[in-house]
C-alpha cells in the first residue's frame, strides 16, 4: 500500500526556531520521538561526480537536493500547493516580497533506531559518498526541519528519508510566514496572531486531494474553548456563550480575558471576516480584508470598524456570538488552482551552488545565540569555510556566490575581504539587498574619522557613495528595516545638515515601518537635531496613536522638544 502521509505543515520563525515534523510512516514512530536525543555533526555535502546534489527551482524558490527524483518532483508540486493555499486565503497585498528566492535544502539520510535529532542541533548533513565519504551520524524516524534567515534570505533544510515519491497528500509551507512579516506596513498584530498564533488560520491550515486530482486547502473545524464546551456546543448550537469584546481584540493581548482567549478570539474574528455568512447569504470579506489593510497604518478604532462593516462593536459581537456555532461545525473547505508541476528539469548542482546555499546555511546556523551550543555554530562555520574556500579558489565570477561569501567574510571577521567580494558583487548588480547594506556599513565605519562630531564629518564622495548603495537596497526590498536605520545613522554625519527633502526618505520609512516606535523615536530626534521641531513632533505624536506596548508608549511620550 503506498505511503499515506498526513498532511504536513511545517512553519518557519525567523530567529531559527525549529518545528518538529514527523516523518515515519509504517513504524513506531513514537517510540522514537522518545528515545534519547544524540547531538549531530553538522558536515556539509559538496556537489561530486559519484553522487551529486541536484538543483530545479520552482517559482519563489531555489532547491538543492540529495533526495530520489520522484520525491524532488513531490516536493515541486508541495510547493505550488501551497502558493495556490495563499493565494486562496488572502490577497496578493497581504503578503510580502523577498528579492531573492527562498532556499530549500532537502537530504534523505537512512535512519537508525533509536537515534534522534534534538532542538539544539536540528540537521544532520554528514551523510557523504565516494572518496569524500566520512563517518556520519546516525539519523531518525523524526527530524526537525529548520529555518534561518537574515531579513533577504530565507534557507529551509530538512531531511526527508521517510516520505515517498506516492505521498499525494505532502504538504509543506516554508514561506507563508515569512511573506507575512516581510509585508510593508506590517499588518497589525492581532491579525497575525489571527493567522499565526495558536489557534490561527495557518497553524491549523491542510492541503487534501480528492481521487480527481482537485485540490482543496482546508481550516478545520474550530475548538472553542476547551473539548468539553466544543463538544457541548455541537450537541446544542443555542447553548449561551461569550466572545472577548471586540475593542479588547483589537487593543492586543488581554490581560483580564487571558492569552488563551484572546488568541481565539482573533482567530474567530479573521474566519468569520474573511468566511463566514449571514443569513441571506451575503458575506464580510472585502469589507474585512479593507479593516485590516486600513489597520496596518492607523489605529483601529470601533469608527473605522464602522465604516467598513457598517455595524458598530456590539452588533458585530452578537454575530461573532452566532458564529461560533457554525466554526465548530465543521471545516472551511478552500478550492485551489494549481499549476502542473511540468518538467521539474533538475541538474547537477555546480559547487558555486552547493557553497552558496548550503554554505549560507552554515554562516546563518553557525550565528552566536548562546554558549550552550558553542561547539555546533564553530561546527557549522567551519563546514561553511570549507565550502565556500574551495569554491573561491577557483576563481568565480558570479555575483550571488560572491555576495554569499561576502557576508561570510564579514560574519567571520575578514573585513579585507568582505569589502572585495561585497563590491565585486554589488558592481556587478547583484539582487541581494543584506550585501548592499552591508557594503554600506563598511564604507560608513572607514569614513567616519576618529573623532565623531556629527554633521560634517562624512565627505560629499563618501556620502553619496553610501546612500547610493542603500537606495539600490531599498528598491530591491522596501521591508528591509535595517536599510532606513543605517541611513539615519549615516545622516547624522553628512556633509551638511539635510532638508526636509533630504529627509523625505526617512518619512518613507515612518509610513512602512508606522508600529516601530524605536525608528520613530530616532527619526523624530534627526527632526529635532537638524531644527524641525514640529515634523519632531508629528512623527511622535504618530506613532503614539499606534503604540501597542507599554514599554512602546513609555519610550514615545518621554520624547521631549523645546522651541527655541
Amino acid at each position: 500500500m503506498p505511503l499515506k502521509t498526513r498532511v504536513l505543515h511545517f512553519a518557519p520563525a525567523l530567529a531559527a526556531l525549529a518545528w518538529p515534523l514527523a516523518l515515519a510512516a509504517g513504524s513506531d514512530a513514537s517510540s522514537a520521538s522518545q528515545a534519547e536525543p544524540v547531538r549531530l555533526e553538522p558536515l556539509f555535502v559538496e556537489a561530486s561526480s559519484v553522487n551529486p546534489w541536484q538543483y530545479f527551482t520552482v517559482p519563489g524558490f531555489e532547491v538543492i537536493s540529495h533526495c530520489p527524483d520522484e520525491f524532488n518532483l513531490v516536493y515541486a508540486r508541495a510547493l505550488l500547493r501551497s502558493t495556490a493555499a495563499r493565494e486562496a486565503l488572502l490577497p496578493a497585498d497581504f503578503w510580502g516580497r523577498l528579492a531573492v528566492p527562498i532556499k530549500v535544502v532537502l537530504y534523505d539520510r537512512e535512519p537508525a533506531e533509536g537515534q534522534g535529532f534534538n532542538r539544539a542541533r536540528p540537521i544532520d548533513l554528514s551523510w557523504m559518498s565516494g572518496e569524500d565519504a566520512a563517518p556520519g551520524s546516525y539519523s531518525v524516524l523524526r527530524s526537525y526541519p529548520t529555518m534561518v534567515g537574515d531579513g533577504d534570505t530565507f534557507i529551509n533544510c530538512g531531511n526527508y528519508r521517510n516520505l515517498r515519491g506516492t505521498a499525494n497528500d505532502f504538504f509543506v509551507d516554508p514561506d507563508s510566514e515569512v511573506l507575512l512579516r516581510c509585508r510593508v506596513p506590517l499588518l497589525p498584530g492581532w491579525f497575525l496572531a489571527a493567522l499565526e498564533g495558536p489557534y490561527g488560520l495557518l497553524a491549523g491550515r491542510e492541503i487534501e486531494s480528492t481521487p480527481l486530482g482537485q485540490d482543496f486547502a482546508v481550516l478545520p473545524a474550530v475548538t472553542w474553548v476547551s473539548r468539553a464546551e466544543t463538544a457541548a456546543l455541537l450537541k446544542d448550537p443555542r447553548r449561551p456563550r461569550t466572545v472577548v469584546p471586540l475593542a479588547e481584540l483589537l487593543a492586543g493581548p488581554n490581560a483580564a480575558a487571558g492569552q488563551d482567549r484572546w488568541s481565539q478570539g482573533v482567530a474567530l474574528f479573521a474566519r468569520w471576516g474573511l468566511f463566514g455568512r449571514e443569513a441571506d447569504g451575503g458575506g464580510h470579506r472585502e469589507a474585512f480584508l479593507g479593516f485590516v489593510r486600513a489597520a496596518a497604518s492607523e489605529p483601529a478604532t470601533e469608527e473605522l470598524f464602522r465604516g467598513f462593516f457598517g455595524m458598530g462593536y456590539a452588533e458585530a459581537e452578537g454575530r461573532l456570538r452566532d458564529y461560533v456555532a457554525v466554526a465548530v461545525a465543521g471545516p472551511v473547505r478552500l478550492p485551489l488552482s494549481v499549476p502542473p508541476p511540468g518538467r521539474l528539469g533538475a541538474r547537477d548542482a555546480t559547487q558555486f551552488e552547493v557553497a552558496r546555499i548550503i554554505g549560507d546555511w552554515g554562516r546563518l546556523e553557525g550565528r552566536a545565540v548562546g554558549m550552550a551550543n558553542l561547539d555546533y555554530q564553530r561546527e557549522c562555520l567551519d563546514q561553511a569555510d570549507r565550502l565556500f574556500e574551495r569554491a573561491y579558489a577557483r576563481h568565480p565570477d558570479d555575483p550571488q556566490f560572491l555576495a554569499a561569501f561576502g557576508l561570510y567574510a564579514l560574519q567571520t571577521g575578514d573585513m579585507r575581504r568582505a569589502r572585495e567580494c561585497l563590491g565585486t558583487a554589488t558592481d556587478a548588480g547583484v539582487v541581494r539587498p543584506r550585501a548592499y547594506l552591508e557594503l554600506a556599513r563598511l564604507r560608513l565605519g572607514d569614513a567616519l574619522p576618529l573623532s565623531q562630531q556629527g554633521i560634517g564629518d562624512l565627505a560629499e564622495a563618501d556620502y553619496a557613495g553610501i546612500l547610493g548603495l542603500l537606495e539600490t537596497a531599498r528598491r530591491q526590498m522596501p521591508s528591509l528595516l535595517a536599510d532606513y536605520q543605517l541611513l539615519a545613522r549615516a545622516m547624522e554625519h553628512a556633509p551638511t545638515r539635510p532638508g526636509p527633502g533630504d529627509m523625505a526618505v526617512l518619512d518613507e520609512a515612518i509610513r512602512l515601518f508606522p508600529r516601530n516606535a524605536s525608528l520613530a523615536y530616532k527619526v523624530a530626534t534627526l527632526y529635532k537635531r537638524f531644527g524641525y521641531p514640529e515634523r519632531a513632533r508629528a512623527v511622535i505624536a504618530g506613532a503614539l496613536r499606534l503604540a501597542e506596548t507599554d514599554e512602546a508608549r513609555a519610550r514615545l511620550g518621554s520624547f521631549v522638544v523645546r522651541d527655541r
